[in-house]
């Protein structure tokens, strides 16, 4: 019996020590994993992609207009695409920045390898987040960030 007694004492001892120890490392313990994309350095080359929509009986058709000049409104109209600038793509190895011409996002293919504005990752990660891993989703090159 008293071994009885003994075990039970022991197994509600252990059983204490690990509900306080939970209690006191919960407020260090990682909650929330975190993506953002990696950004550029200076020198990454990049690649301009200008992005024009054209509608026609209520449905949109995108042109896709890679251009390293100065003036692409004149390449657009020497090559005859229809429509008008919605939207600019910095693309650079791991990712891509956009500008956006007009009050409606542009979403073309899905979120990991076409373009969209704005892109599908907000690259601001709040400043206590640790970064533990790097992954690929795409066209996406993304830090992993483990929050508390």
């Amino acid at each position: 019996m008293e071994d009885f007694i003994a075990a039970a004492v022991f197994i509600t001892a252990l059983t204490a020590l690990f509900v306080l120890a939970a209690a006191v490392l919960k407020p260090y313990m990682p909650t929330a994993y975190v993506e953002a994309p990696v950004q550029p350095s200076e020198n990454t080359p990049t690649r301009t992609i200008y992005v024009y929509v054209h509608t026609v009986g209520g449905a949109e058709r995108y042109y896709l207009v890679e251009y390293v000049g100065s003036d692409v409104e004149t390449f657009r109209r020497f090559i005859g695409v229809p429509g008008v600038l919605v939207a600019k793509f910095e693309v650079y190895p791991g990712g891509y920045r956009c500008e956006l011409y007009r009050d409606r996002p542009v979403k073309i293919g899905n979120p990991y390898t076409g373009f969209w504005c704005p892109p599908p990752f907000d690259p601001r990660v709040d400043p206590r987040c640790v970064p533990v891993g790097v992954t690929s989703r795409g066209r996406w090159l993304l830090v992993q960030y483990r929050c508390p």
